[in-house]
């Protein structure tokens, strides 16, 4: 797996911080060496979508979206590094119109992988990973990108207002558990004003073996800080 240079993945996703002002971004990823900046396409029009059953399989990753929740992004890949194409999907659950700046529900995180039939069906999901779309500060919303590449799932987030923060969560495939795997976070904030700026990595040393669908950020370290 590639894995850029930590001034590379906090530079990349301070832009998308900048760029959330605007609206989010979607990654359509593919296998490779791409860098968070090869994330750059924008997203379709969100769309609200009608129930349907995310226990059977379908060939469409938004027939996974329950009443009322926002497709916010749709990403394919090979989640488990056996060559299949499977999905992944960011969406907001049905809220009320307005929401006070800083509220709201997390974003839904779910990966889909194919079954015997090429069929897709839900594999994970995680409700703590991608904040809320007025959770980001300043900058709009947090949800930064997703990637997929070869048995692994990258998800970054990012927001603030003079001082830009942003995680980079990184989760490997481990076929003998049948799930992915916390294996890197990345996170870092920088005073747009001075240029000051502080980042840490921390490893499956810091935080121990955690599952996708376990996953809490709040669970973490302490996040740097410039103060």
């Amino acid at each position: 797996m590639y894995v850029p240079s930590m001034s590379a993945l906090f530079s990349s996703v301070l832009l998308f911080g900048c760029a959330a002002q605007e609206g989010p971004v979607s990654t359509q990823a593919a296998e490779g060496d791409a860098t968070p900046a090869d994330a750059s396409r924008t997203h379709p029009p969100q769309t609200h979508v009608s129930p349907t059953s995310a226990t059977s399989g379908a060939n469409d990753p938004a027939a996974f979206l329950p009443q009322g929740a926002t497709l916010v992004d749709t990403v394919h890949g090979d989640l488990t590094g056996r060559g299949t194409s499977d999905a992944l999907i960011v969406f907001s659950p049905a809220t009320p119109d307005t929401q006070p700046l800083g509220e709201g529900p997390a974003r839904m995180v779910v990966l889909l992988t194919r079954d015997a039939s090429g069929q897709l069906r839900k594999a994970a999901e995680n409700a703590r990973i991608v904040p809320c779309e007025r959770c980001g500060g300043m900058t709009g919303d947090p949800y930064a990108y997703a990637r997929i590449e070869a048995g692994t799932v990258t998800l970054a987030v990012a927001g603030g207002s003079r001082e830009r923060w942003f995680s980079v969560y990184v989760f490997r495939y481990a076929p003998e558990r049948a799930t992915w795997q916390l294996e890197q976070v990345v996170r870092g904030v920088t005073d747009t004003q001075t240029g000051a700026q502080k980042q840490a990595e921390l490893t499956v040393a810091d935080f121990g073996e955690i599952g996708f669908s376990d996953f809490d950020p709040q669970t973490l370290p302490t996040a740097p800080t410039l103060h």
